[in-house]
């Protein structure tokens, strides 16, 4: 009996000790796993807390870019980087934050500076999903439709389908006058202007007060010579308004270049002393005082108006995106040729030949609300994403950032902030902050008045944009800049976070977009149709269209 136990214990009945070590062995699997698991959680929990943080860093400073400005006039300025306000990721870095900003303002810290990245257009995002594309596809059809219609009208005027393209003939008459002067423009802006800051940058350091006096009584000398004589040129040789435009807004760029490349690098050649060069080879200190002048050269092409020695750039250029992007630019070229001849010139080409009143007027601005809305729309689409997005890609500028989503702002203060990136960074960058800097060091009264800067840069933005067309169109009529500097700015402190007012800066854009297509529409109509009331100057700065004579 005592060995057929010991048979059964060591054949078919399992022992007390194996029992033991397999409980053993699973609970150690058990344990092994429980670790495992619990690594696992630990690097999930990073990675979203990794992933999370960076999603409210981008955020948050994307929200800084956009609503500082304003939110120094609306509430308290803020001069503290974004990154602090982020990083660390705790709860105790946001409880502090009120009391760096406060330390930041008393030490006299700057404004966060425009942050260059690569990133694409946000139009170039937006058209991969087959639901935006529908949508650009339906106004490339409004295109076709205005085409065949233009065909079908000269069919029946003239018996035969001649596309009658003498408006845009006659806009951009003078081409050869428009390369002259843009050729005189652009050397003197890129090779006067460098050799002048080049000179006194490595020369100033003997006598600096003496150097400092000259170069700014020179640089503010050039700068009125570069708006006068383009402007005189131009009005000497009668260009008609679409070559004008091109002067104009070519000479508002490079003036903005100029600018910018003279204000960043003032501080190299400033801050250098003499004795630096014991210290530095003359390449070293060559660069140092003055960048280079393919940095230059290369910003003066680059679609930024904010100088920086390096920009993000692609390694390679895709050429078929270039000519699709100047395709489209032409395509919106001939959308807003077909608008004008079938909406503009048929309603205004006899104005002040016919009797006009007040139900008239109504009449034709809301008849002008469509056409006008959608040159609007090709006018952005032609500029700031198609003709800049052409050459970014030739130059390899990586980052496309000329515009955000404005139509889905639900402010008028962000709209602004959206709608033209490029011009809104170098007003941010070289009059808010230098203004804002001005107003800290002051100290007092004056560093209270956190809506002054806003109003200087909004009074900057609505003369430039009323003496490019008031130069263009040979007449100043002031309709733009009283609704941009006088209801502009009145809607930028209505500041709404509620989807309902997207629909009121809507109906507000296209009613002003009707407004002001059907005003300088009536006074060109009316400085051929009518006659002078005044002489000289007058005869330009007042409206020929509140004095016509209507027959009857």
């Amino acid at each position: 009996m005592v060995s057929q136990a010991s048979g059964g214990m060591n054949g078919d009945v399992t022992s007390p000790a194996s029992e033991v070590n397999k409980m053993n062995n699973n609970g150690e699997t058990q344990v092994l796993h429980n670790i495992y698991l619990r690594e696992r959680f630990k690097d999930l929990h990073k990675s979203l807390e990794s992933e999370l943080s960076g999603l409210v860093e981008k955020k948050l400073q994307a929200f800084g870019e956009e609503n500082l400005p304003v939110s120094g006039c609306l509430a308290s300025s803020s001069s503290s980087n974004l990154s602090s306000f982020v990083s660390p990721f705790t709860a105790s870095s946001f409880l502090t934050h009120a009391h760096s900003r406060r330390t930041d303002r008393k030490s006299g810290g700057h404004l966060p500076s425009r942050n260059f990245m690569a990133r694409p257009s946000l139009l170039k995002e937006l058209l991969t999903v087959n639901h935006m594309e529908s949508i650009y596809n339906i106004f490339v059809a409004i295109l076709v439709l205005l085409f065949f219609n233009k065909v079908l009208d000269e069919i029946i005027h003239t018996g035969s389908p001649n596309l009658d393209l003498s408006l845009i003939v006659w806009a951009f008459g003078g081409l050869d006058r428009v390369i002259v002067i843009w050729v005189c423009m652009f050397t003197t802006t890129s090779v006067f202007v460098y050799v002048a800051f080049h000179h006194w940058a490595h020369s100033r350091h003997a006598m600096p007060v003496v150097y400092d006096a000259v170069a700014g009584v020179v640089f503010l000398l050039y700068l009125g010579l570069f708006v006068y004589l383009p402007l005189q040129s131009l009005l000497h040789h009668f260009l008609p308004p679409a070559s004008s435009l091109i002067i104009l807004c070519e000479q508002v760029r490079m003036f903005m270049k100029t600018w910018a490349f003279v204000r960043s690098n003032l501080s190299r050649a400033r801050s250098y002393k003499k004795d630096d060069d014991a210290t530095q080879d003359e390449g070293q200190n060559n660069s140092t005082l003055c960048p280079n002048f393919s940095h230059y050269l290369y910003f003066l092409f680059a679609p930024t108006l904010v100088y920086r020695d390096e920009y993000p750039r692609n390694e390679t250029c895709d050429w078929r995106k270039v000519i699709n992007d100047l395709g489209q630019v032409i395509g919106c070229l001939f959308y807003t040729h077909f608008l004008f001849v079938r909406f503009c010139v048929p309603a205004f080409q006899k104005f002040g030949q016919e009797s006009f009143n007040g139900t008239n007027l109504l009449v034709a601005v809301f008849s002008c609300m469509f056409p006008g809305s959608l040159v609007l729309l090709c006018g952005f689409f032609a500029i700031l994403h198609a003709w800049l997005n052409a050459f970014a890609e030739m130059l390899r500028f990586a980052d496309r950032m000329f515009y955000k989503d404005w139509w889905n702002s639900t402010s008028y203060a962000r709209f602004y902030r959206t709608w033209n990136c490029v011009v809104h960074d170098w007003l941010y960058e070289y009059v808010y902050r230098d203004i804002v800097s001005w107003q800290r060091q002051q100290g007092g009264g004056c560093s209270k008045l956190r809506c002054f800067p806003m109003m200087v840069v909004f009074f900057i933005s609505s003369v430039v944009h009323e003496y490019i067309l008031s130069f263009a169109f040979r007449f100043f009529y002031p309709v733009l800049l009283i609704m941009f500097g006088g209801f502009g700015v009145a809607f930028m402190f209505v500041n709404s976070k509620a989807r309902q007012f997207n629909i009121f800066l809507w109906v507000t854009l296209i009613f002003g977009t009707g407004i002001i297509m059907c005003l300088y529409s009536m006074e060109w109509y009316a400085r051929i149709n009518c006659p002078p009331t005044f002489d000289g100057f007058l005869d330009y700065a007042v409206p020929r269209s509140l004095n016509c004579e209507f027959s009857n």
